[in-house]
């Protein structure tokens, strides 16, 4: 059954006709939440060499994926369309197409919709029209004006190009910058790399960089945030206005947190003495409460240990607490991944610390 004839909420209809195409890379769009050398025009999040290098498939692999990318710019065309290029359209059990592999659009800081692929009666995605992988997706304002616009890159999916077509006689125009320039950089597991929200912007990362208007760079590994050194190293000598250190979820247990936690947060420590340092023990529940226990008293002794240091840059979120307004029932899809409800808890908990943070100003990157 091919739901869009009997839906049309479902279709994914594009018009091409009196519209000019843009590849992201030209004048006029600003990308963010990216790592790359002069002269390069591929989408990651560490450099090659480097996340190769790591004794760490899910690095290896998922550096590529595009959680965090973002491109801003301003235009007055009413219709938007962007095509994509993808190696492939990844697909998650427990995750809806519309995160894992798919962009989202906000207009003058309000969600408008998702660019999606549209989906053929055999199950398979609709072709694009492009003669390679990827898919061609548009929205369609009610009126004509002058609007910001943010488009979030998918969460788990690699990105080979994305173009942005407009209305001919439309004008494009740079996107303001980010009234907190330098960013923050976000580093932990799945949850931080946004499994399982349901479009890249409900991603808890995402919506604090929209409620603070700041910059960010998402450092989230899917089953594999360990805490090596040479993160560490990398994370240090970053320009960056704080660090959110999301890890406890990857660990194996309470005893291999105790090993590595404490140990990576003083790396960088060493390196960036004043830099606001936010430390998130888990919220979910599928460790079970003794196990859970363990590991958030392992996550609050380093925050302790560093008080007692005289650190005066450092924060501690519970993780016990994140789900409390809303119910922790109602806020994941499998007792460790957030959905957008949970997120959205995430957001406000650490978003809390985080507006302390920015309120206290100094300077950008410490």
């Amino acid at each position: 059954m091919d739901l869009s004839k009997i839906d049309k909420n479902f279709a994914n209809s594009y018009d091409f006709d009196g519209m000019q195409f843009f590849d992201v890379n030209s004048e006029g769009f600003a990308l963010y939440g990216l790592c790359r050398a002069d002269g390069e025009k591929d989408f990651k999040r560490l450099p090659k060499g480097f996340a190769e290098k790591m004794d760490n498939q899910s690095v290896r692999t998922l550096y590529k994926n595009t959680s965090g990318i973002r491109v801003r710019f301003k235009t007055d065309s009413q219709r938007i369309i962007l095509k994509c290029v993808l190696p492939a359209v990844n697909t998650l059990p427990h995750m809806p197409l519309t995160g894992t592999s798919c962009f989202d659009l906000y207009a003058d800081g309000k969600y408008c919709n998702v660019f999606r692929p549209g989906i053929n009666v055999n199950g398979e995605y609709a072709d694009n029209g492009m003669g390679e992988n990827g898919y061609a997706s548009g929205y369609s304002f009610p009126d004509r004006a002058m609007r910001e616009i943010l488009i979030h890159f998918p969460l788990y999916n690699d990105v080979d190009a994305v173009y942005i077509a407009l209305e001919a006689s439309a004008r494009l125009c740079p996107a303001r910058p980010y009234a907190n320039e330098a960013p923050v950089v976000f580093y932990g597991s799945s949850i931080t790399q946004g499994g399982c929200a349901s479009h890249p912007g409900n991603a808890y990362p995402a919506i604090l960089s929209r409620r603070f208007d700041c910059d960010f760079v998402n450092l989230g590994f899917s089953g594999g945030c360990f805490a090596e050194e040479e993160l560490a190293a990398y994370i240090a000598h970053m320009e960056k206005r704080m660090l959110v250190f999301d890890y406890d979820h990857n660990a194996p247990d309470a005893d291999a947190l105790q090993k590595t936690h404490e140990r990576f947060f003083l790396w960088v420590r060493e390196q960036c003495p004043l830099l606001p340092i936010i430390l998130v023990s888990a919220a979910d529940r599928s460790f079970g409460e003794q196990e859970r226990s363990a590991r958030r008293d392992v996550i609050y002794k380093t925050y302790s240990n560093a008080v007692q240091r005289g650190d005066r840059n450092v924060y501690f979120v519970d993780g016990a607490t994140i789900y409390s307004a809303a119910g922790a029932d109602f806020c994941t899809v499998d007792n460790t991944h957030p959905n957008d409800l949970g997120f959205w808890c995430m957001a406000q908990a650490i978003g809390g610390v985080m507006e302390k943070i920015f309120d206290q100003g100094g300077a950008d990157d410490v």
